[in-house]
């Protein structure tokens, strides 16, 4: 089974997922790039139960919307993760936080009608709106 590892900057939280991701997508949503501070941020999702887990101290927790938990290093503030009750068994974990993220290939833009008119980019992946 694939191991995913990653962290923050500092390295004080660490993460393992294991096994191959249900989805990568970038997400260009208003709240999505307000927390990463990017314009536009892009996640690998992964199985919470049994495939993934903290592995060096816990990150915070901000609730960011009703139903939706995004953490974050408490020490260097990295975002490292979105989790909605709606998808009760998924963490998004932010792409930028895996010591290897080659192999996690997005395949769809979500919340495109929030995308920064200024933003473009040159893949054929498929634009969804909203959820």
């Amino acid at each position: 089974m694939t191991r995913h590892e990653g962290g923050c900057l500092c390295g004080a939280v660490r993460f393992e997922a294991l096994g191959t991701p249900r989805s990568v997508f970038h997400c260009h949503c208003f709240s999505c790039r307000r927390q990463t501070g990017a314009a536009v941020a892009s996640f690998a999702a992964f199985q919470v139960s049994d495939t993934f887990r903290w592995t060096k101290a816990e990150p915070a927790a901000y609730a960011s919307s009703p139903g939706v938990t995004r953490k974050f290093c408490p020490r260097c503030g990295t975002p490292l993760s979105y989790q909605a009750e709606k998808y009760a068994d998924e963490i998004h974990l932010n792409i930028g936080c895996f010591d290897q993220a080659d192999d996690l290939i997005a395949v769809a833009h979500w919340h495109v009608e929030e995308k920064l008119p200024w933003f473009e980019t040159a893949d054929d992946l498929p634009r969804h709106r909203g959820e």
